[in-house]
């Protein structure tokens, strides 16, 4: 599913707001995988786990509600501890 030479080839992203299958941001995330980005997946539904596994490994989804205390922080160590650092943010929440 993901392109190696792809314009986002090496970045991983942060994308919040992703769990809707129709949404802009499971859109977006299903675009940098496409075009070789590692994504996070953040949603408040527990369904934003399945959506991570839908584009494969190179995606995972973390739920989390950003008005809560720690939720911003889980997504952001989910990126590191996985893929070492976070390039890019779309900040599609709410």
């Amino acid at each position: 599913m993901s392109s190696p030479g792809g314009r986002f080839a090496g970045r991983v992203a942060i994308i919040t707001g992703a769990g809707a299958p129709d949404g802009i941001g499971f859109a977006v995330a299903r675009l940098l995988v496409d075009e070789g980005a590692r994504v996070v997946l953040g949603a408040t539904s527990d369904r934003i786990l399945a959506r991570g596994a839908e584009l494969g490994d190179t995606a995972v989804g973390v739920v989390g509600d950003l008005t809560a205390e720690g939720s911003a922080k889980a997504l952001v160590d989910t990126a590191v501890d996985r893929w070492g650092r976070v390039d890019i943010l779309v900040n599609n929440a709410g």
